[in-house]
């Protein structure tokens, strides 16, 4: 290396300039592949999120489906164990001819599988 009034030659400076612009062109470039891995990744969880919410929309709106199934399930477990406690013969009758209807339909559908 030479020198010339105190400081590096011209060739030797053009090739630090060269090398520092290198070196600000693979940051650069760095830069730009980072960039893009985040906004990937900004979008992925983006993604999530709104999934997510939609399926807990979905779990709330099944609770409250099956919530309502239970109260007329209560409901009418508890009119049909009235009427049968009063030892009416009507609704023995009923009884029978529901669980008949029920035993002919699972005969049914045992026999007719094929």
């Amino acid at each position: 290396m030479s020198w010339a009034r105190g400081g590096p030659s011209s060739s030797a400076k053009a090739a630090d300039d060269a090398a520092q612009s290198n070196l600000e062109a693979q940051n650069e470039q760095h830069l730009n592949e980072l960039h893009a891995k985040l906004q990937s990744l900004r979008g992925v969880t983006t993604d999530i999120y709104s999934d997510s919410r939609s399926q807990n929309s979905l779990l709330d709106g099944t609770s409250n489906s099956f919530d309502s199934f239970r109260t007329s399930l209560t409901a009418t477990s508890t009119r049909f164990a009235r009427n049968v406690q009063g030892n009416h013969g009507q609704a023995r009758l009923q009884l029978g001819i529901v669980l008949g209807f029920v035993g002919l339909f699972f005969v049914y559908k045992f026999f007719h599988r094929a």
